[in-house]
């Protein structure tokens, strides 16, 4: 049995497809298709029903699929810990995470691929459920959120808290004041977070404990859209705290509203029963640690800005 069949099924079987398994792969969908038969007649087993413009797993296929991940897993493994033993990190990293947090680490994920060249990491937006369920359902083997509820088999790690900041224009009447109140949030249209989010979720519980009703001009799905829709002039931006500093725009200015919205804890998370490899530990290092510890300058991570 072929390694590289085992590896086209897998991959079609978990990109939902034959295009984008053989993009990834560097071959025709023709050729791939052709090296799925010499799978099937090998082991007399039919992996997939043929339907139009898609493949979907029979239930043998499904069950093959569990043993086929595991079988490439363990060897990706074991090449990883023969690499680790000359000192070589290498392998292979997948991470979901929220685009606004993302923006947050980008300078601590940019120098981990950096000084590990070896390491392939490959990161997926994703929300803060969403990235769970890719952790639990092995989709992914790191998710990085705002959790409520992890199950127990999930383990997480504490990686910064975020608190919220208003940002509007430097000509705005806000600029003037050093401590804005909730009422006076309120009297303006807000850009904010998607209602399904864990962070409207605590800015709506604000409104309501005050008997306040929010204005929302428009939802936007990270602080980077938000912050676009304030400097075009749609209304007053919630973002976090961290995102504000790690892109800071000159035309916008921001006040902090932790003390009205408290703070929210950003975790890593990974499955409990899950072997780490170097590669896996190497990255949770360089977003957990202090700069110095990992022997990296200060510049290389200052970008985030003011510690919350």
């Amino acid at each position: 049995m072929e390694l590289r069949n085992l590896k086209a099924f897998y991959l079609v079987a978990k990109r939902g497809g034959l295009f984008r398994a053989a993009r990834e792969m560097g071959v025709t969908p023709a050729a791939l298709s052709l090296r799925l038969k010499h799978l099937e007649l090998e082991i007399d087993v039919k992996l997939f029903e043929r339907r139009p413009n898609r493949l979907v797993l029979t239930e043998d296929g499904r069950f093959f699929l569990s043993q086929v991940q595991r079988i490439l897993e363990d060897i990706d493994n074991s090449l990883a810990l023969l690499r680790a033993k000359k000192g070589i990190i290498a392998g292979n990293v997948s991470v979901a995470i929220g685009g606004d947090i993302a923006n947050a680490l980008t300078a601590r994920i940019a120098a981990f691929v950096k000084f590990h060249p070896q390491v392939g990491l490959r990161t997926l937006s994703a929300s803060s459920p969403s990235a769970l369920e890719m952790v639990s359902d092995d989709k992914v083997e790191i998710g990085i959120g705002r959790f409520k509820d992890l199950p127990r088999t999930v383990q997480k790690l504490h990686l910064f808290r975020s608190g919220l900041v208003a940002i509007y224009p430097k000509r705005h009447s806000f600029a003037s004041s050093k401590r804005l109140s909730l009422r006076e949030i309120a009297s303006y249209g807000l850009v904010v977070f998607p209602s399904n989010s864990a962070t409207r979720h605590l800015i709506d519980q604000a409104f309501s404990k005050n008997g306040l009703v929010m204005k929302t001009s428009i939802e936007a799905g990270s602080c980077l859209a938000i912050k676009r829709y304030v400097k075009l002039g749609l209304g007053v931006g919630l973002i976090h705290r961290r995102c504000f500093y790690t892109e800071k725009e000159p035309t916008l200015r921001c006040n902090d509203l932790t003390r009205i919205f408290g703070q929210q804890e950003v975790f890593l998370i990974y499955k409990k029963n899950r072997q780490l490899m170097p590669a896996h530990k190497r990255f949770i290092e360089f977003l957990s640690q202090d700069p110095e510890t990992l022997g990296l300058t200060k510049t290389a991570f200052n970008r985030d800005g003011p510690q919350d």
